[in-house]
């Protein structure tokens, strides 16, 4: 089993990338770097300094609890109001081309190593004990399907090499990409996440929308004695991740399966975690999601999630950020997820002791948890 102790690093071949995807990709994390701390706060200066922008900014302030209605008609006018001031329309330029370029690039710097790559996938590992259990027939639901979330030029089970890229990683170390600050230590998040939860005596953990095991990662660090499970939509990233898992002695249990239907039996886990999954998903999906965590946890056992911020919970100029995620790096559910609120949506399945706060800058990490009763 995996050692814990305070940081999440994702093991790689120091050979995983030429020299010139390297560069490429560092100059595309520098432009992000500046213009989201330099061009972005000249941006947010401007709004405030106009008197719309502080009308509107003032009014979000005060009204945390007005109708969703009320909120998407402000953000509205914040977004149009922001469409008029240049220095935005620079910083929202600089995040889509870093967005596109990022990703097209990481799929050539994984072509580049091609050999390597199915090289490294031949090499026999010791096995850690955890299983893999795919479902390659399965539909993919019509909420998912098509959609190249992220700006990906290509589904990632449509390429074979689709989950080895470093690339995007390279790039968003920086922070400074939809809801994540600028210089957000991004694994030292999920860790700061996952010590929300109340108790320390979890022995059975379930990450839904894992993707691969980069979280499940993380939760070792915090429970280096729990069993771990993992589930995923993405066949491709689960086969990936439990490569890793396996090389890395980490011991992990991964299922390709709907989140609304994992096929566990009822209160047999101790603990659910998720990371960035909700916002990817319309609001009736994540119903259905926290439905089904309801009927697999214990009597006593917690549920703590991490997406991004409500609209409520960020100032105004955030949010124009937020929303902007939705029209253009292809988060079709950003807008109604933002616009959610996961306290009642948790209650409603019968989930008690609800609590939602943000750990840091700009209410990011935003965490909501809850415990079965």
């Amino acid at each position: 089993m995996a050692q814990a102790n305070d940081a999440v690093t994702m093991p790689v071949a120091s050979n995983t990338m030429s020299q010139r995807s390297r560069a490429g990709l560092d100059v595309l994390g520098g432009i992000l770097k500046f213009t989201s701390v330099a061009t972005r706060g000249a941006a947010k200066q401007d709004f405030l300094e106009s008197e719309h922008g502080r009308a509107l900014s003032e009014a979000h302030a005060a009204g945390t609890h007005d109708s969703a209605e009320t909120i998407v008609a402000r953000v509205d006018a914040a977004k149009a109001l922001a469409a008029t001031l240049p220095n935005y329309r620079m910083e929202r330029f600089a995040q889509r081309y870093v967005a596109e370029e990022m990703m097209h690039r990481n799929l050539v710097a994984a072509e580049e190593q091609r050999a390597m790559h199915e090289h490294l996938d031949s090499l026999p590992v010791n096995s850690a004990g955890g299983t893999l259990a795919l479902d390659p027939e399965a539909p993919l639901p019509d909420w998912y399907e098509g959609i190249h979330f992220h700006l990906a030029p290509i589904g990632i089970d449509n390429y074979d090499l689709g989950t080895k890229g470093a690339g995007i990683g390279r790039v968003f170390r920086y922070g400074g990409f939809a809801a994540v600050p600028p210089g957000s230590n991004i694994g030292g998040q999920r860790i700061d996440v996952i010590k929300q939860f109340r108790r320390r005596d979890h022995k059975r953990i379930l990450e839904i929308g894992c993707g691969g095991v980069f979280t499940l990662m993380a939760l070792n660090k915090v429970f280096p004695e729990a069993e771990l499970i993992g589930c995923d939509l993405n066949g491709r990233g689960l086969q990936e991740g439990f490569r890793l898992a396996e090389r890395m002695g980490l011991k992990v249990d991964l299922r390709q399966c709907d989140a609304r239907a994992t096929g566990l039996e009822d209160a047999s886990i101790d603990a659910i975690f998720s990371y960035a999954v909700h916002h990817e998903a319309p609001v009736p999906v994540n119903r259905e999601m926290f439905a089904e965590a309801f009927r697999v946890l214990k009597s006593g056992g917690e549920i703590v999630i991490s997406d991004p911020p409500p609209f409520r919970a960020v100032d105004m100029f955030t949010a124009v950020l937020l929303e902007w995620d939705n029209d253009h790096r292809e988060e079709p559910y950003f807008r109604e997820t933002c616009l959610a609120n996961w306290e009642d949506e948790l209650r409603a399945a019968g989930f008690v002791e609800v609590e939602a706060y943000g750990l840091g800058a700009q209410s990011y990490p935003w965490v909501t948890r809850a415990v079965k009763p």
